[in-house]
């Protein structure tokens, strides 16, 4: 009989990678015993599969450079699991060198691992429940992918049915790579050194990531380019989208080779793959510019929203433009408008190609690379095409069309002047523009660069997870300078002032400005400010940026924080010669660079993190400024069109418990916030700005749904609402629901809309940690509802006696009863005693799989025989708890064995029930089995005290082949398998 994880998901997948041309064999196939594909089942490269690929692909190699390709894949140490990752990446990618003769003298000669040309000349193989040997434990990944013999992905079912399953798979795939807690060694680091993609699936949703890949970075693929949906079918679910998109033949070749970079981010390196948007723009664009017949028809614009990955598109173009054999000659000249953005490109790119940028430094330097006809690649700021500030004037510098133009943000800078500068110099070169934000609405029809090749929009990348949702939230209207209240307001801050000093003021300043710079309403604002931060943002441990009208009010924001609060504040703003000299401490470059590296740190004191919270700003890091760690921007400025998009991207990006961004104004945006997205299509800036009140209703039908689970119950009767949720599948839809009511209530609180749901929140989370403790389920957990929502709950659940990060107490505790007399009701305490021995029993089992199996076995029929006779269920469970561990000893005292003999002879005697067909088995057999599992445990004791044991194959293999001979001596040669992998497994447990 299959399980939903099996029959729902598993099996799905393995159908339909067989459909794409993998063909399948079962792990156990594959296994030392049945198999002379692996010596052990610490290999996980298929060798001979390789061998004969690496022959087949490199018909000339002779046997002795083919052993040592071989070796050298599979033998090779390396200091970490990323290091090792990088270096078999480049060995798939870039190839390997052999000196050897092959016709025209002794030479260098290129092996190819994978044959990316001809994907039909490598062999494509899926295997489940493929068995893997860790260094403390085994890890048996549900389906492995081999090219080749080389376990290039690992796919993780879940059942749709339980509670998270989405974090349960990635949360597995962590473990089986030792990527959750490395001191504790819990997997197979050696699987993933090849390891190319890892999913977690659970069939309604499918996600992938890397080996560096967070939880939170797991993304699904829901385009399956070139194919169409309903190529895969109809109504294709993420799991069949995702398979279609990610493991295509061609497109899991091309992925690895044209789609992965490795990058330095904050002193690690992250492996980097596409996005499902990125991977059909790249695609896309190569389309057109090999399709079309002028170079408008090769241009156009790739929108594909803030926070999406828009520079990385542009690497991935690049290197798949590099390998095609129609551009890889064309010269590619990337320009930006932004110092910073040029900087992160040439870094991008040096890290990703392994070719020379050329960053061009000046209008001489970049006329020079323009005019030569080599295939380069070349960055430039745009503003170098400009011969002086007023001067647009630019020679034709290079008339051939095997030129493409990349440019960055297009519409900051590329319409109007520049852009004619730019169509003079390269008059026929081809224009491909990126942007973060849509085009306006004229530009759609009647732009310099075409129209859109592919778009990914603002609330496509909040469905996918890819952003999240931005909430917008209006302060009081008293600090506000839009509207008719501007003299008023100029009064009221500038009262203490003559009039002819307010005469000065205006006149100097503007009536806006001046309100805007006002230390009162400054420091009113940031009183605001700062109880807002407290309350809403910190908790969580995320950081705020604040914008500001000028430069000068930047510096006064400061000052008024740092008299207010102890909160750690910094200034980054651009500085200029002639500034007066407060202004020089906020625009030192060197300390801008360090303050803006301490902000995107962890909020902490700890190391690697940062207690700078807060970054007060004007125009810099408003654009492209990458720090997941920022969940608010307060808005004290006027902002519009793309400004205005591109700014409060800032805090779109995803990280840990991060549900919402917030935008929190105090200029007045809402007054105008129509007009200011007026110039662009409605469908292009759908979700941009959702209000904080529109979020209650949410809230409201969330606790609705959640409330419906105890119906028929009182709240404050935990035991009669706990019990409610006895069967798991109940306990998993509920805690589904609660997830969804606590995260919408984090969002909210403390803004008043979430008071009238706070009561139910605090009653809902008691009843959540009660469920958890009673029926020992791991998966009803608060901790990720966020940290407000967590700290409430469980100050609630504290109050009334309980402490909630107690665990439940032990079946043996010696306080067990009286703990049991905290129930009030005979049911509810049976309730307690059944589920402490079924996870005494699931904590246990590993120390005498078969004893364990059987109290199973005899609990499951006590609680039939005893159905809703409460008081005598309670009585028989408590005798059944005395008797556990008593048992064990006695039985193992009876027959003469220590407890570990004991659990050896317990496989043993099943092992030959089973293959005997009977129940009992008479005295001499038991006489037998005693002898045999005395001597070879001692002979396993003994044999264990070698360093690192269960790390040598070779001292394995002794021992197993001791454990076969003893086995045949005396049994059928049927049981020697089970028998020698059981035993080997038990062995581990006790003696490892």
């Amino acid at each position: 009989m299959g399980s939903p994880e099996l029959d729902k998901v598993e099996l799905p997948a393995l159908d339909q990678l067989q459909s794409l041309g993998w063909q399948y064999l079962e792990g156990a196939k594959l296994s030392p015993e049945e198999s002379d594909e692996r010596g052990s089942y610490k290999e996980v490269v298929l060798e001979k599969r390789l061998s004969f690929s690496i022959k087949r692909i490199n018909p000339w190699i002779s046997d002795e450079n083919l052993h040592k390709v071989v070796r050298d894949l599979t033998r090779a140490t390396y200091t970490n699991l990323i290091e090792a990752n990088q270096q078999v990446w480049a060995v798939l990618n870039k190839c390997v060198s052999v000196m050897q003769d092959v016709g025209k003298g002794n030479k260098g000669q290129t092996v190819r691992i994978i044959d990316f040309e001809n994907p039909d000349n490598n062999e494509f193989l899926c295997v489940n429940q493929f068995k893997v040997n860790g260094s403390t434990q085994n890890i048996i990944p549900d389906i492995i992918l081999f090219v080749n013999g080389l376990p290039l992905a690992v796919i993780e079912c879940k059942s749709p049915y339980v509670t998270n399953p989405m974090e349960a798979g990635i949360n597995q795939l962590l473990r089986y790579a030792n990527r959750r807690n490395q001191q504790d060694d819990e997997g197979a680091e050696r699987l993933f050194y090849y390891n190319q993609m890892m999913v977690s699936t659970h069939r309604d949703r499918a996600r992938v990531g890397t080996i560096t890949s967070r939880m939170e970075h797991y993304l699904e693929w829901k385009d399956p380019y070139p194919l169409k949906q309903s190529d895969v079918g109809e109504n294709p679910n993420s799991q069949e989208l995702l398979i279609a998109g990610l493991f295509t033949r061609n497109n899991f070749l091309d992925i690895i080779q044209n789609f992965t970079v490795f990058e330095p981010v904050d002193g690690r390196v992250i492996k980097k793959i596409p996005r499902y948007q990125q991977y059909r723009a790249v695609h896309k664009t190569i389309e057109r510019i090999k399709t079309g017949n002028t170079r408008k028809e090769k241009s156009g614009v790739i929108w594909h929203t803030q926070g999406s990955g828009k520079s990385l598109t542009m690497v991935f173009l690049t290197i798949k433009m590099r390998r095609d054999p129609e551009l890889r000659n064309y010269k590619l000249v990337f320009l930006t408008d932004r110092t910073q953005l040029d900087g992160q490109l040439t870094s991008t790119f040096k890290n990703a190609q392994d070719e020379t940028v050329y960053n061009a430094r000046s209008v001489k330097e970049l006329k020079d690379l323009l005019a030569k006809d080599s295939s380069d690649v070349i960055t430039a700021m745009v503003q170098k095409f400009q011969e002086s500030a007023d001067d647009f004037e630019f020679p034709v510098l290079n008339e051939s069309d095997k030129i493409i133009i990349l440019a960055d943000e297009a519409h900051r800078t590329q319409y109007g002047t520049l852009g004619a500068a730019i169509n003079t110099a390269l008059p026929n070169a081809p224009k491909v523009a990126f942007t973060g934000t849509p085009l306006i609405k004229s530009q759609k029809t009647n732009n310099e660069f075409g129209s859109y090749i592919d778009t990914y929009t603002i609330e496509q990348a909040v469905q996918d997870g890819a952003t999240v949702q931005i909430l917008y939230e209006g302060r009081e209207a008293e600090v506000r300078v839009t509207g008719d209240s501007l003299d008023s307001l100029f009064d009221e801050y500038f009262s203490e002032k003559t009039d002819e000093e307010k005469v000065a003021i205006r006149k100097k300043f503007g009536t806006k400005n001046a309100i805007l710079e006002a230390p009162q309403r400054i420091r009113r604002v940031c009183i605001d400010i700062l109880k807002h931060y407290k309350e809403h943002i910190r908790p969580n441990g995320f950081k705020a940026m604040v914008v500001t009208s000028s430069r000068n009010a930047a510096i006064i924001y400061k000052e008024q924080l740092d008299a207010l609060e102890s909160i750690h504040s910094e200034v980054i703003i651009s500085g200029d010669h002639n500034d007066p000299p407060r202004f020089h401490p906020y625009t030192d470059q060197g300390k801008q660079k360090k303050h803006i590296e301490d902000f995107k740190k962890p909020l902490g004191i700890g190391e690697g993190e940062s207690d700078l919270s807060i970054l007060v700003v004007k125009d810099m890091l408003l654009t492209g400024f990458d720090a997941p760690v920022v969940q608010v921007m307060y808005l004290d400025r006027s902002l519009t069109d793309h400004t205005l998009l591109q700014a409060i991207a800032r805090v779109n990006r995803t990280n840990r418990n991060k549900f919402r961004g917030y935008i929190v104004d105090y200029y007045g945006l809402s007054d105008y916030l129509t007009e200011a997205l007026d110039m662009f299509s409605s469908e292009d800036v759908a979700g941009a700005l959702i209000n904080l009140k529109d979020e209650v209703p949410k809230l409201k039908n969330a606790h609705t749904r959640v409330l419906t689970h105890f119906k028929d119950f009182d709240l404050d009767e935990l035991d009669d609402c706990v019990l409610s949720l006895e069967e798991e599948s109940k306990r998993q839809s509920f805690q589904t629901d609660f997830q969804k009511f606590s995260k919408q209530m984090d969002i909210i609180l403390p803004d008043p809309g979430a008071t009238p749901f706070l009561n139910d929140l605090k009653r809902l989370g008691k009843i959540s940690i009660g469920a958890k403790n009673l029926f020992r389920d791991e998966q009803l957990d608060i901790s990720g509802a966020g940290e407000k929502v967590r700290q409430l709950i469980e100050e609630h659940v504290y109050s009334t006696g309980i402490d909630p990060k107690i665990p439940p107490v032990d079946l043996l505790a010696s306080d067990f009863k009286e703990k049991l007399n905290e129930h009030k009701s005979t049911k509810a305490k049976a309730s307690e005693i059944e589920h402490a021995i079924r996870h005494h029993i699931k904590v246990k089992i590993e120390d005498d799989p078969e004893y364990y199996k059987s109290l199973s076995q005899r609990l499951e029929d006590i609680i039939k025989k005893n159905a809703n006779k409460w008081d005598e269920l309670v009585q028989l469970l408590m005798d059944f708890r005395g008797s556990i561990e008593e048992n064990r000893q006695k039985q193992a005292q009876d027959i003469g064995l220590s407890e570990t003999e004991f659990a050896f002879h317990n496989i043993l005697m099943s092992e030959l029930s089973n293959a005997q067909g009977v129940e009992s088995l008479d005295q001499e057999t038991h006489e037998k089995v005693k002898e045999i599992v005395k001597c070879l445990v001692s002979m396993m004791d003994e044999a264990s005290q070698i360093v690192d044991f269960f790390n040598k194959w070779d001292e394995q293999k002794r021992v197993k082949v001791k454990i076969k001979r003893a086995i045949l001596a005396s049994f059928e040669e049927s049981m020697v398998k089970p028998v020698t992998e059981r035993f080997m497994d038990l062995a581990r447990v006790k003696f490892g």
